[in-house]
This record gives structure tokens, C-alpha cells and sequence, in this order.
């Protein structure tokens, strides 16, 4: 994944900068690499293999990795019946075998059907069940960047505010590089004051803090790596996790999205790093180091981008000058972990966030005190881009405890912690229909089953998808989402549908 500014807790390097830090020892500042698990992790995600995708995109992440921990099936099969999109790679264009590529998503765009001469009945081919099979990878052997949204540039789709978009406005500077503008590596005059780090890299350089504790190439894998503030996965170089996207390999132009060799000087690069890395963003990374809460320019040096007046200096090398930072506000949150990441429509249901700058201080112009707390509110976007604002009706610093109202409808969400201007890395949250069975009539085994929320059945022995009467199966003839018509060799008393979601239960009249 891009790496760079926009995923770390870092400011990672040994910062022992003079007086100004006399009374924290060394060993409170830890050498790089610092825990880099702010949004996604730092590092590069390719030539993954099935257990490597789940090691992220599964209901229970390991502690660090805060990507998606979504119900994988649940999330899919709400794609039945909505269109598919261009650069989908669905397995079965044509499921229904009718010479046309379908438009809309059917359960066999997905899935295979295998016949069982043993059970005489078809089921559910057991091999698909690797994410690899529909989300391929080429280009480096990667996935993340191939995508739609990459190709368009929409950065924050996936990594929410901790990097801006290259067209979206945000401010970058025009002015003449200075003595302490930033350069993403190399710069000759950067800041002797401070001792280089690992690597021997100064201050004033991207890569004086991210970077490798040696200077050398990343090791392959996501082996987590134990640090002060949790776990991490390998920490890679700069352009190791910016060429790893393969998004230059695709489409060569795209190598100009970061490389402008229209600018005069190497001080320039880092104006097209603002394109994505941008100043309000950068100015906004923080984290609470001393468990009291966030309070950017008052947390223990070392640790992001503005939890210390020392920290500035990374960036920019001034030699120990002052500083303050320009657009920073409110602290922008990160979600690392959710209780449940599907609930049921139909009910309200609580669940909880874990993660960092749920709440955070900030400076009161007047008084010159940090005693103006902001604290985050929790937004649900749906897939047309409609976005819900939800107040928490619990929150600290690094919980959250919200209601997802009964009427929000069935359907996948973008959920993401908003805090004024700044908004975190998004989660999915699946809402699944909720199955009601208003009646059901049998005449002669034959059931009529009416209500909502039924989904679309499979005609496979392990689908999940049946209507049954006192336990015995019945023989599907007709099934919508408000109906379903089923054979039976005669007539009970309690009807059941089972659907991939849930199940419902009903007397038979």
C-alpha cells in the first residue's frame, strides 16, 4: 500500500533534539520503525496468496491490522441484483448460459455449481472460496491499485483523510522551496542538529522517518513486527510501497503523478508528493502516547507528525526553530477494530469502535490552553454516496459506542469516524434485510409463503436457501423476494425460510 506520511504514527526516527527534549529519555523515543498502523498499514501488499488476503479482509483481524474486518459473504451477496461494474472479474459472465453477458450480479456470477452423483443434486463447488479467483492479480503481482477508484485517483476511498486526493482542490504550496520545506529524500542541507537515524538519513527528509531501522528493502510477508504502540507489518522504503502500487506499470504516464520532471529542481519533487500528501492532511497525523488523550503539540516527541514541537523538525529541519503548524485542527481519527461489522435491519443495533483521535484537544485561540476538546461523530455512505450522520452515544479517545437506527436500509456502508474536517480510514458495514414471514398457506402440500426479505435461492443441497414445513425440505417452484411457492408431500403446521442472512418461522393456515 502507498506508504509515505498518510499511514503512519511515525515521526519514527532517533529524535533527540537538544534541550528542547532533555527530560525524555532515549528509550522513550523509539527507532524507526514505529508502529505504522494509523488507517492501513505501511507497508506493500503483493504476491499475496488466499491466507494473506483474509489476514486483513476477515471478522477478526489480528491486533494492528485495522482493514475491513467485514463478513465476507454477507458483503458479497448484497451485491445480487445490482449492476456490475466495468473492471469486475467475476468468474461466470454468462451464467445462465444464454449467450449474453449479464449486467446485474446473479448468485452463479460467482459461484459454481458441481453434480453430486452420490446425493443426485448439484452443489456449491468447493474451490471458490479464494478471493484471488475474482480479484486477480497482475501488473507487480498486486490487486489494491488496479482498481476503478485508483484509476481515478480517489485516494481517500480507502485510505480516508490521511491523504488527499490529487484533484480535489486541497491546498498546495506555489511558493519557492525554503530552507525548511520538506524534500522526500536526499536533501543536502537537512538538519545536522538532530541526529541522523539508522539509516543516516537528517532531518528534513520524508525517509528520516519512514524507512527501515537499517536503510535496506522491507522483507516480503506481513509478519507483524512487536513495537511501543501495538504491532505492525514489515515497514518498507519510500519507493518500494509507491512503485509497489503497479499503477505505472499499467499505465506508464501515471509515473508523472508523482515524478514532475517539468520542475526546476529537486526542492520542488515534494510539491507533487502534496498532490496526494498535502498540508492540512500531514499537519493532522497525531496520537496519544501518554494515555491522557490527544493533544497535538503536547504528546511525547517521536511519535507523528504534530504530538511534540520537536516533531515538526522531522519534516522540516529548521534547525530547532519554533514552529507551529499551519491548517492543523482537529486530529483525524482511525478505526482499528468494530464489535460486529454486520447487523440486521429492521432492529437498532449498538456497536463498538476501537481505535485512536476519537477525541483530541486543541488549542483555544484566547486563552492559549489546549481546553477545547472536538470529539468524532460516525458516518454510514452508501454505495450511491449518501452519506448519514450518526451522533456516538458513548466516546473517548479511542472508543466508540454508536446505534445503527432500525431504519437504515439493507445494503453495504462506508463507515468512517468524522470529526469536523477530518475523517478517518472507512470500514465496511453490512446491514442485511431482515426476513419477516407475514403468511403461509398450504393446500395439499402446496405452501405459499408470503413476506419480505427473501432474498434469491439457489437450487444447490449446501446453499443455504430452503423453505421447510415441520423440517422437511420442500421442493422450490417459485422464489422472490416477497414469495415463495414450494411442493410438499402434505401439510404441517410451522413453516421456516432460510435465506443466506437469517431465517424466519411462521404457523401454516
Amino acid at each position: 500500500m502507498k506508504k509515505s506520511i498518510f499511514t503512519s504514527i511515525t515521526m519514527a526516527a532517533v529524535f533527540i533534539i537538544g534541550t528542547a527534549i532533555s527530560s525524555i529519555s532515549m528509550a522513550a523515543v523509539p527507532a524507526p520503525p514505529v508502529v505504522q498502523n494509523q488507517g492501513i498499514p505501511d507497508g506493500v501488499f503483493n504476491n499475496l496468496q488466499e491466507a494473506d488476503c483474509r489476514t486483513c479482509h476477515n471478522q477478526n483481524p489480528p491486533p494492528g491490522i485495522p482493514v475491513d474486518p467485514t463478513y465476507l459473504p454477507n458483503r458479497h451477496h448484497l451485491l445480487v441484483d445490482t449492476t456490475i461494474p466495468p473492471d469486475s472479474d467475476r468468474p461466470n459472465p454468462d451464467p445462465d448460459g444464454d449467450g449474453v453477458v449479464n449486467t446485474l450480479y446473479e448468485c452463479l456470477s460467482c459461484h459454481s455449481l458441481v453434480w453430486n452423483p452420490n446425493t443426485f443434486s448439484y452443489e456449491l463447488d468447493p474451490n471458490f472460496r479464494d478471493c484471488l479467483v475474482c480479484h486477480q492479480q497482475t501488473a507487480e503481482a498486486t490487486v489494491h491499485h488496479l482498481t476503478a477508484l485508483a484509476a481515478a485517483q480517489d485516494c481517500k476511498a480507502c485510505h480516508g483523510g490521511l491523504i488527499d486526493n490529487p484533484n480535489d482542490g486541497h491546498y498546495i504550496p506555489t511558493y519557492q522551496p525554503s530552507l525548511v520545506t520538506p524534500w522526500p529524500s536526499g536533501k543536502p542541507n537537512g538538519d545536522d542538529t538532530v541526529p541522523a537515524n539508522s539509516a543516516g538519513t537528517f532531518a528534513g527528509n520524508c525517509n528520516f522517518c519512514h524507512n527501515t531501522a537499517d536503510g535496506a528493502g522491507g522483507a516480503p510477508g506481513l509478519n507483524q513486527e512487536p513495537t511501543q504502540l501495538g504491532s505492525i507489518a514489515s515497514v518498507y522504503q519510500n519507493h518500494e510501497t509507491h512503485h509497489g502500487t503497479g499503477l505505472a506499470i499499467v499505465d506508464s504516464s501515471r509515473c508523472a503523478w508523482c515524478h514532475d520532471v517539468s520542475q526546476p529542481s529537486p526542492a520542488y519533487a515534494i510539491r507533487a508528493c502534496e498532490a496526494c500528501h498535502g498540508v492540512s492532511s500531514l499537519h493532522n497525523i497525531t496520537a496519544d502516547t501518554d494515555g491522557n488523550g490527544v493533544t497535538p503539540g503536547a504528546e511525547l516527541p517521536g511519535y507523528s507528525h504534530t504530538g511534540a514541537q520537536s516533531d515538526c523538525w522531522g519534516c522540516h529541519g529548521n534547525n530547532g526553530v519554533i514552529m507551529s503548524a499551519p491548517m492543523s485542527g482537529p486530529a483525524i481519527p482511525s478505526i482499528a477494530s468494530m464489535s460486529g461489522s454486520t447487523v440486521a435491519a429492521g432492529a437498532d443495533s449498538t456497536i463498538t469502535l476501537g481505535g485512536m483521535n476519537f477525541t483530541n484537544y486543541i488549542r483555544n485561540p484566547w486563552t492559549g490552553a489546549f481546553d477545547i476538546l472536538v470529539s468524532s461523530s460516525v458516518q454510514l455512505t452508501d454505495a450511491a454516496g449518501n452519506a448519514t450522520l450518526l451522533s456516538p452515544s458513548s466516546i473517548t479517545e479511542d472508543t466508540i459506542e454508536v446505534v445503527i437506527p432500525a431504519a437504515m436500509a439493507a445494503g453495504n456502508y462506508n463507515l468512517t469516524a468524522k470529526k469536523g474536517p477530518s475523517e478517518g480510514n472507512p470500514m465496511n458495514l453490512t446491514i442485511t434485510p431482515e426476513i419477516s414471514i407475514s403468511s403461509a398457506v398450504c393446500d395439499g402440500g402446496a405452501l405459499t409463503v408470503s413476506g419480505s426479505g427473501f432474498g434469491t435461492h439457489l437450487d444447490a443441497s449446501d446453499s443455504g436457501t430452503s423453505v421447510t414445513m415441520d423440517g422437511q425440505a420442500g421442493d422450490v417452484t417459485s422464489w422472490s423476494d416477497t414469495q415463495i411457492q414450494a411442493g410438499f408431500t402434505g401439510c404441517g403446521s410451522t413453516a421456516t425460510v432460510n435465506t443466506v442472512y437469517d431465517s424466519d418461522s411462521a404457523s401454516v393456515n
